[in-house]
């Protein structure tokens, strides 16, 4: 009996530590953690998830290469409340796995950071006329982000906002912005910016994310991204890639190279609360004073009606 025990505490033990080194990584950055989760939870709620959640790994497909959508969401449903806690018993190994796959990312890592940061980093660049709820910075650590700032070196580069479906920016996270991929195409195909946040802002609706998430179950992004100052960004006057050769208007940007943009920060906003006002109506307002102007009538109506009988 005792020697069962050892043996199923010996196998127990890798799947512990390997919950305790979860917990401690992902305990870095709380906010960004649950900003992270929030965003796969749009993306697998949503019904265009195939095309919101690439790249899926193969475990997590079909043998007909479809997305197992329904495991997907059986394990969103069991995801914990954060902070994660260390725990003293045998941990789901799938729950696990499945964490360690879709939120421990290295090529892109996420931070929350102050508005007095953003400031700083971007300098006079933008002006943030709403204020976020939170921001995160995005730090790209893949190869493609070498090629970047090599390109970049050998040319200017200014900020601008981006603004999308709550469900998109998962993808936008993780893969960038295409400009095949934009719906919107007022000017021709290409990737849609600003240099207004307000206008961004109307594209970026509320959309449903976590319900265990600390920062909201429902959120608005906006993106503030880097761009290489290059022919293929067309500003206010050049003319736009679609038949009718429209010219772009101010504040707008058109990018028709995604190689020159980079989401840079993610802007966070909370839907705001909307306060009850209870409507009341007149006879609900001055019951009292009729139903005493009523009684005070009741009682003349009475006295005259004697007098005349009298």
């Amino acid at each position: 009996m005792i020697e069962t025990e050892m043996t199923i505490n010996k196998l127990e033990e890798p799947a512990l530590e390997e919950w305790d080194e979860l917990t401690i990584e992902m305990r870095r950055d709380l906010l960004a953690l649950d900003l992270r989760i929030s965003l796969f939870v749009g993306a697998v709620q949503n019904f265009k998830y195939e095309s919101l959640l690439k790249p899926i790994p193969s475990n997590y497909r079909k043998s007909d290469g479809e997305t197992d959508i329904e495991t997907i969401r059986g394990l969103v449903s069991r995801l914990p409340e954060l902070p994660l806690r260390a725990v003293n018993h045998k941990p789901d190994p799938q729950l696990t796995t499945f964490m360690k796959t879709f939120f421990l990312n290295n090529n892109q890592q996420l931070s929350s950071i102050s508005v007095e940061e953003l400031k700083r980093q971007v300098g006079g660049h933008i002006e943030l006329q709403i204020a976020p709820r939170w921001i995160f910075q995005i730090n790209h650590m893949s190869r493609n982000q070498q090629t970047w700032e090599r390109r970049k070196a050998s040319s200017s580069s200014f900020y601008a906002f981006h603004g999308s479906r709550f469900e998109n920016f998962h993808s936008i996270l993780n893969l960038g912005l295409h400009q095949h991929l934009n719906k919107t195409a007022l000017f021709g195909e290409g990737i849609y910016l600003s240099t207004e946040q307000s206008l961004s802002l109307q594209y970026s609706p509320c959309g449903q994310g976590w319900s265990k998430s600390q920062l909201g179950p429902e959120l608005s992004l906006l993106a503030i991204c880097e761009v290489i100052d290059h022919p293929d960004v067309k500003r206010k006057g050049s003319k736009g890639p679609s038949t009718a050769n429209m010219a772009i208007p101010d504040k707008y940007i058109l990018v028709t190279n995604n190689e020159l943009v980079r989401p840079r920060y993610f802007l966070v906003y909370t839907r705001p609360k909307v306060k009850t006002v209870k409507v009341t109506s007149f006879v609900e307002r001055y019951k009292f004073i009729l139903f005493l102007s009523l009684y005070v009538s009741l009682l003349l109506a009475i006295g005259l009606a004697k007098r005349v009988t009298v």
